[in-house]
């Protein structure tokens, strides 16, 4: 007889990253045959809002520091990789205040395509969570798209920068500027 302590620790990661992300794609197929598409967006961006700021307490708790926006696009590839198996991203261009990266794989989208959802109905729920994640790890910072494979980009870029106007007193707990 088999058992799950039988199965590789990294299989069972996949099989449940998977079967997640196969859940939100049904809750978004289920939606969208109830509600009509401008309320079945405005909820699914809502509720993949909220998801992103989930994000920060999983860097905080495997101790990921996120003073800046390289540190803040570690903690983000790291637990991004946990929460979103199957992206392929490259740092195109990194410093303290500004980190570019681009995406050249998406399981996000990729999923949609093979689940018949049009691949922009991805595009704002996407840009929410990843969004919300950021400036949950560091409200200072904050995250924007100038391509999105979603609306047929042959790539994502994603823009990493600090906020304009943002004081320390905005900042979490235990965030600490970094010393110049």
């Amino acid at each position: 007889m088999v058992s799950v302590d039988d199965i590789p620790a990294e299989v069972k990661w996949e099989i449940a990253a998977k079967s997640s992300m196969d859940l939100a794609m049904g809750y978004s197929m289920a939606m969208r045959q109830v509600l009509n598409d401008k309320v079945a967006d405005e909820l699914e961006e809502t509720v993949w809002a909220e998801g992103g700021k989930g994000i920060a307490e999983i860097a905080s708790s495997i101790g990921l520091p996120t003073g800046n926006a390289q540190e803040v696009e570690n903690a983000w590839d790291v637990v991004g990789a946990i929460v979103m198996p199957g992206i392929e991203a490259e740092v195109v261009e990194s410093s303290p205040d500004r980190v570019v990266d681009k995406i050249t794989s998406c399981s996000t989208c990729s999923q949609a395509k093979e689940g018949g959802i049009p691949t922009e109905a991805v595009c704002r729920p996407c840009r929410a969570f990843n969004k919300n994640a950021i400036e949950a790890l560091n409200p200072s910072y904050t995250q924007h798209f100038t391509k999105r494979m979603c609306l047929g980009d042959d790539y994502c870029e994603a823009v990493i920068e600090k906020k304009h106007g943002i004081t320390l007193e905005a900042a979490p707990a235990g965030y600490h500027e970094e010393e110049e």
